[in-house]
C-alpha cells in the first residue's frame, strides 16, 4: 500500500470526512501494524528509528524530537520544542524555499539543505518530511534528517 496524505493542490487540507476515510482505511489493511490511532504509529516510529526525527506542526513549530534529533542539533529535547524551522534550518536559501514548496504542494519532499546547531555552526543536511492527519485532524509533518557533512567526510578520509 502507498501511502497518501490528503492535500490538495492549493496546499488546503480536505474536509474531515475525507481525513476520517482515510483514516479508516489505513487501518483496515491487515498486512500493516495495528495502532490506536496515526499519531501513537507516527510517535513509534520516532522512537525507533536510528535516524535523527521530529514531528511538527503545520507552521513550523517542533513538538517532538527523538535523541538523535536533539544530539545533531545540540538542544535538550525541551529546549527542541520551543524552537521553529527558522531556528534549524536556513530558510533564506533557495533550496530551502524549493523543499517548502514541494512539501506544501505533494505533502512529501525530500532535500538537501542546511542546519543550523545551538552553537551556530551550520552543516548539509539531508531532509525527508511527511505531512499526515492526527488523530484530532491537525496537519502534522513527520521530519527525517542526516547529518550529511560527516558522511561525506568520513568517506573522504576512508
Amino acid at each position: 500500500m502507498r501511502a497518501t496524505t490528503h492535500i490538495d493542490r492549493d496546499s488546503r487540507l480536505h474536509d474531515k470526512e475525507a481525513n476520517q476515510k482515510y483514516m479508516q482505511e489505513f487501518r483496515g489493511h491487515p498486512e500493516l501494524v495495528k495502532f490506536p490511532s496515526t499519531s501513537e504509529l507516527f510517535r513509534t516510529l520516532l522512537e525507533n528509528t536510528l535516524y535523527a526525527s521530529s514531528i511538527s506542526n503545520g507552521q513550523g513549530k517542533t513538538l517532538e524530537v527523538n535523541e538523535t534529533f536533539s544530539r545533531i542539533f545540540g538542544y535538550t529535547s525541551g529546549e527542541m520544542t520551543q524552537l521553529t524551522t527558522k531556528e534549524l534550518f536556513d530558510t533564506t536559501e533557495r533550496k530551502y524555499a524549493q523543499y517548502a514548496d514541494q512539501l506544501n504542494i505533494d505533502g512529501k519532499a525530500k532535500a538537501k539543505i542546511t542546519g543550523v546547531r545551538k552553537d551556530g555552526e551550520r552543516f548539509s543536511c539531508e531532509i525527508t518530511s511527511l505531512v499526515f492527519i492526527d488523530d484530532e485532524g491537525e496537519r502534522r509533518t513527520i521530519n527525517t534528517i542526516v547529518d550529511i557533512s560527516k558522511f561525506y567526510s568520513h568517506i573522504l578520509f576512508e
